[in-house]
């Protein structure tokens, strides 16, 4: 079990568990913010789709017109 350094809440991280069978968050992008991929070894889905999320808003508020 792992624990979101966000939200505190325990999830089933996956990480190392199954070598044929990657972690759920695999499947997603990889955070753009070194600071906070860098923070925690895991985020739970919840909270690492959201700032996914704000990773993508502000990367499309950044781009140039």
């Amino acid at each position: 079990m792992a624990q979101c350094p966000i939200c505190q809440q325990a999830f089933f991280c996956g990480a190392g568990q199954h070598p044929v069978q990657p972690c759920w968050c695999s499947r997603l992008p990889p955070l753009a913010n070194a600071s906070l991929a860098a923070s925690a070894l895991c985020y739970c889905p919840a909270c690492l789709e959201r700032l996914l999320q704000e990773q993508a808003t502000a990367a499309r508020q950044a781009a140039p017109e």
